[in-house]
């Protein structure tokens, strides 16, 4: 009698990332690289370093209650 074939054991990459995953990260980069922006690139507006500074300050508080509002919308955080 012949045995069952067995099929190939399917291997998953090693990183991998779901659509709301994805949009984090990009999120979080998107905040952490305006303040550079208008720290370094602001010569043309004296308030740009202003914002700059205030966007570093208060920009983690901002993201981390973002996130945490958007996590327990999608159902995910249970």
């Amino acid at each position: 009698m012949n045995e069952p074939a067995t099929k190939p054991k399917i291997r998953r990459p090693r990183f991998q990332f779901s659509l709301m995953g994805l949009m984090v990260i990009m999120f979080a980069a998107c905040v952490a690289a305006a303040p550079g922006y208008y720290m370094f690139r602001g010569t043309s507006l004296p308030e740009s370093r202003l914002v700059g500074m205030l966007m570093v300050l208060a920009g983690p508080l901002l993201l981390m209650t973002l996130l945490s509002i958007f996590v327990s919308l999608s159902g995910r955080g249970d």
